[in-house]
């Protein structure tokens, strides 16, 4: 599924966190060329078998976004409830359902307080949609909801970046270009104490025009510290992969993909 065409966001004020003023516009063609319609099919194929997804499964898709694994996943059958804090990237998931010929609920929430108690079979969390707030104990909170709206037994899906790779392959400066000659510079500054990657960009449009996008700000977290935060809450048979091709998880994969599952 390609990624729509985005329009009509509105930035938040400078007060606002990173995490309302960055997801609009910048996010998506900044990333566009990664999130490829083969990557979406291979990571729904993946969060299909390791939550061992049955017939008419209800399946949360946290941090939804646009929609495209809400799409996959509605087409596969299962009933699918999409959450995202911006109202405009839960418009273009209703275009892209509509599209698609597809249904599946959309709710606009903040992740720390998912509105729905024992719902789901399973849910699902992609593309480092974790860590973003701005202490571990607010990070614990979407653990704690996750859990919440989670049915006896359910399973989680959590798709984050590697804390292990981020830390040995890092470059404070990178760039790439589009096709129709827009550049994106990154710049990145990683904070050991804190252990929290800052990202700016600076986007520059084949005429010579620049603006500065606000970026992201991102706690990476240690397969250490994502266990001990998942059995808190009751979270067992923890696994972890270090990709979508059910790779063993290790400190030169870039991915940390786990999947937990919900006391019975």
């Amino acid at each position: 599924m390609d990624i729509p065409q985005f329009k009509g966001f509105v930035m938040g004020t400078e007060q606002s966190a990173w995490y309302v003023n960055f997801f609009g516009e910048d996010y998506l063609n900044i990333y566009r060329h990664t999130l490829t319609a083969d990557r979406t099919e291979k990571e729904v194929a993946f969060a299909e078998r390791k939550l061992e997804l049955k017939t008419d499964a209800r399946v949360l898709d946290l941090c939804c976004g646009p929609g495209r694994h809400s799409v996959l996943l509605a087409k596969r059958g299962y009933r699918v409830t999409g959450l995202d804090l911006s109202q405009p990237y839960l418009d273009l998931a209703r275009r892209a359902a509509i599209d698609c010929k597809v249904e599946f609920d959309t709710v606009s929430a903040d992740m720390r307080e998912i509105p729905f108690d024992d719902h789901f079979d399973a849910a699902i969390n992609m593309y480092s949609s974790f860590g973003y707030l701005e202490s571990e104990a607010e990070d614990f909170k979407v653990i704690e909801s996750i859990a919440k709206s989670l049915r006896r037994g359910g399973r989680l899906l959590l798709d984050m970046l590697n804390r292990e790779w981020a830390v040995a392959n890092y470059i404070q400066h990178d760039w790439h270009s589009e096709s129709d000659g827009t550049l994106y510079v990154e710049h990145r500054a990683l904070d050991l104490a804190s252990s929290r990657m800052r990202v700016r960009f600076v986007i520059v449009d084949p005429n010579g025009g620049r603006h500065d996008s606000i970026g992201h700000d991102i706690r990476l977290y240690t397969l250490t510290e994502m266990i001990r935060l998942l059995e808190r809450v009751g979270f067992t048979n923890v696994e972890v992969f270090g990709g979508f091709d059910s790779e063993p998880y290790a400190i030169e994969s870039r991915r940390m993909i786990m999947v937990a599952r919900k006391a019975a």
